[in-house]
Order: structure tokens, then sequence, then C-alpha cells
């Protein structure tokens, strides 16, 4: 009897194993949630930013020579960066990717066209329709045609710069001469001004580098 049982026992046991209809075994329990893994630019933080913000790229500060912003009648000066920041429409970081010739309302003097791409805006703000793309008038030394323009085009800086700027009706213009910053070879210049009193871009040249001022108007630490 006892013998006709075990096999009874065993013979169920077989045929729920051959049972295509039992359920699965229930899969070992999970050590916790998976989260996304961690894109490089994440893991490695802002230092690319900087060290682009921090390249001096021979030649770039050529570039801004055809500018004659000391010159501007109307010029203002500041005494320090804090009065620029609060001066200014918006601080950005922006890229020079194209030059133009442009006509203004307000009297016959040449004036181009700098064009620039935004890639950060360290204080105040930009109209939607300028966050990506912006039109900076800035004064030309000498009368400007195509040939000049083509000449401009092909000696574009490669470097950023941080462009302090302030909106008039529809166009941009930088604050001052003091109004960019771009990395040099052993500091920070302003190569939209050549005097050297103690102003504002005195104190931007102060610094040894581009991302070090930055973060300066920035308010980081």
């Amino acid at each position: 009897m006892r013998r006709l049982a075990l096999a009874g026992a065993l013979l169920a046991g077989l045929a729920a194993c051959a049972d295509p209809g039992a359920s699965p075994l229930p899969p070992p329990a999970s050590d916790g949630p998976v989260g996304p893994s961690v894109p490089p630019a994440a893991a490695t933080g802002d230092s690319d930013g900087r060290a682009a913000l921090d390249i001096h790229r021979p030649g770039d500060l050529g570039f801004y020579e055809s500018f004659n912003m000391d010159g501007t009648p109307s010029t203002e000066r500041f005494d320090n960066l804090e009065e620029g920041k609060q001066a200014s429409t918006a601080v950005i970081i922006a890229q020079v990717v194209d030059i133009v010739s442009i006509s203004l309302p307000a009297g016959d003097a040449t004036t181009l066209g700098v064009v620039l791409q935004p890639t950060d805006v360290v204080a105040g703000a930009l109209p939607d329709e300028s966050a990506h793309r912006l039109t900076v008038a800035l004064p030309a030394g000498s009368t400007t045609d195509e040939e000049q323009l083509a000449k401009l085009r092909r000696r574009l800086p490669a470097q950023p710069g941080l462009w302090f700027l302030r909106q008039a009706n529809d166009s941009f213009h930088p604050i001052s001469p003091q109004g960019l910053f771009v990395q040099g070879n052993n500091r920070v210049e302003t190569p939209l001004t050549r005097k050297g009193d103690g102003d504002m871009a005195s104190e931007g040249r102060n610094y040894r580098r581009l991302s070090a001022l930055t973060n300066e108007i920035r308010g980081v630490r």
C-alpha cells in the first residue's frame, strides 16, 4: 500500500513537470532598480567647456582690430565688472560665426554686424528669438566692401568670447569697448579697447583664465 502511494506521488510530480500550462519558476529577486547609465558629459562635468574658454589661438585677436570702438563718441566707461554686468541686457559666452554689413538709423558711420552663436548665458537673459543666433553692431574702422567682408570672414576667431551686451530696439551692442573679453596668451584680453586705465577692462585683464572670469560674473566662487 505504501509503495503504491509513493508511486502515485512520483507520477503526479512528473505529470506536473510535463504540463505545458504549468507556471514557470519565479525569477530571482532583484537587488534594486537599475538606473540609467551616466552619460560621458555628466561624468566629466564642465571641464571640456572650461578648456575651450581657456585656449588661446594666435591670430584671433587680430580679427577685432577692424573695429574702432575706442573712437566712438558715445563710449561709456565702467569702473568695475559689476557695473558692466548691471548695465548689460545679457552677458554671454558666444562664438563668432559670420560678419555682415548692416545699416543703422543713427548716423552714417560704417557699421559691421558680428553674428554670434550664444553657447551660455552667464548673466541676464536673451529674448527667445536671439537665443541661438544674434547680430552685434560694431563700428568699422574704415569703409567696408564685399572684398573686405570676405577677408574678415577668412579671419573669424576660432575661440569664444565673453560678451557684455545691451539690446536697443532690435539690435545688440557691446556696452562699451570694455564689453568683450577673450583668452590671451598669458591672461584675459579686451580686444575692443587699448586703454589700460583702472576700470572694468583692467579688472578683467587681471584674470589669467577666461573661465575664472566667467565664473566671477556668474557668481560662482
